[in-house]
């Protein structure tokens, strides 16, 4: 009994040992009485979850005192034997270094290879590739119904891989279209995501990533059954330019009647752009994007920008003909496009030629 005062720090000799990974991890095998929808999501986590990661991320922050700097947290899926890695793009925006925290609980240094605010989609890649890491498999998000399971894995509130299921809700698309062409979609869904979940997968039955978690509509900061996740096949287009051109600006659709009550035009649809990226094909061509910000329709845009009218031959008439430009565009090097601006219809000849790429190979 004379060293019971030991005990206190025997313990916490044990628990700074555990988290070093010295402990060796408690083993759990499935209970006998698990129905077959518990079987089946039980399975499903213990063949994913070594896919998931937890992203860490060093940002700096200007203040009267000084720079600052600012820790993150965030969740990915590794999506490839070349470890590139799925998250979303607010998790990684600004920062001036990432980690990634793999299953086997090593930190390992990431580079941001494609971002896009828009969509909240941000591709990354390790450093120092693993071909040992697990990864997970992008499915098809056009072949999902409202009303099926899916399943959540991330780190919400630095809780490392916290799994939850729900069913799709609905699919969501906001008329805001990437670079002209591409209509990004949303699965909402009441699966929990919470602080910590952004950038983390969204499975489907099979073991598929169909999503990448969002954001949360939520009034209080926490989950209240509304969830958002970018689909696996906007990701898809998104990150794959050898059938499209990549030509820098993000704009948003606006119907006739838009268009009447804003500009006083009599036109079927129109691209608005709102920003063009720096040192795109659109800026070299001198596309600008808006600088007012206004609300049409509970929606926030900005105004000032071009309106483009015509892609190449195709007019931007609505968002089914605007993702059609895809096709006529394909093998095109050198794409005209017809705007107004201040009034007035201008063409301008944007070079794709040198842009052509699937980050995905990168």
């Amino acid at each position: 009994m004379k060293y019971r005062f030991l005990l206190p720090f025997l313990l916490l000799y044990i628990g700074i040992n555990a988290q070093n990974g010295h402990a060796p991890a408690k083993k759990r095998t499935f209970p006998s009485n698990l129905n077959a929808a518990e079987l089946g999501a039980a399975k499903l986590y213990q063949n994913v979850v070594e896919s998931v990661v937890t992203v860490y991320t060093t940002s700096k922050k200007f203040t009267e005192q000084g720079a600052v700097q600012n820790s993150g947290l965030g969740s990915g899926v590794l999506i490839s034997s070349d470890c590139h890695i799925l998250t979303a793009a607010h998790v990684v925006d600004g920062t001036t270094k990432i980690k990634v925290k793999t299953q086997d609980g090593e930190l390992r240094n990431a580079t941001v290879l494609f971002s896009e605010k828009s969509a909240d989609i941000a591709l990354l890649k390790l450093d120092v590739p693993d071909k040992g890491l697990k990864h997970a498999t992008l499915g098809d998000s056009d072949v999902t119904a409202v009303g099926q399971n899916v399943y959540a894995i991330g780190s919400p509130y630095g809780m490392e891989n916290s799994f939850s299921s729900g069913i799709i809700s609905a699919f969501r698309s906001f008329n805001t279209l990437y670079d002209g062409t591409v209509n990004i979609e949303f699965i909402q869904t009441d699966a929990a995501i919470n602080s910590g979940n952004s950038g983390g997968p969204l499975f489907n039955s099979s073991g598929e990533v169909i999503g990448i978690a969002s954001s949360i509509l939520t009034v209080s900061g926490g989950f209240q059954g509304i969830g958002m996740a970018v689909t696996s096949n906007t990701i898809k287009s998104l990150l794959a330019f050898e059938d499209r051109p990549w030509i820098g600006v993000e704009s948003v659709f606006l119907k006739s009647d838009d268009l009447a009550r804003l500009f006083n035009l009599n036109l079927s649809g129109g691209l608005l752009v709102q920003k063009v990226a720096k040192s795109s094909p659109a800026y070299k061509a001198g596309l600008q994007g808006g600088t007012i910000s206004a609300n049409v329709g509970g929606r926030p845009i900005l105004l000032g920008g071009d309106l483009i009218l015509k892609m190449d031959t195709q007019e931007t008439c609505h968002v089914g003909c605007i993702e059609g430009v895809r096709n006529i565009l394909a093998s095109k090097d050198k794409i005209d496009v017809t705007f107004l601006r201040g009034g007035k219809q201008q063409m301008v000849t944007i070079d794709v030629s040198t842009v052509r790429k699937n980050f995905l190979n990168e």
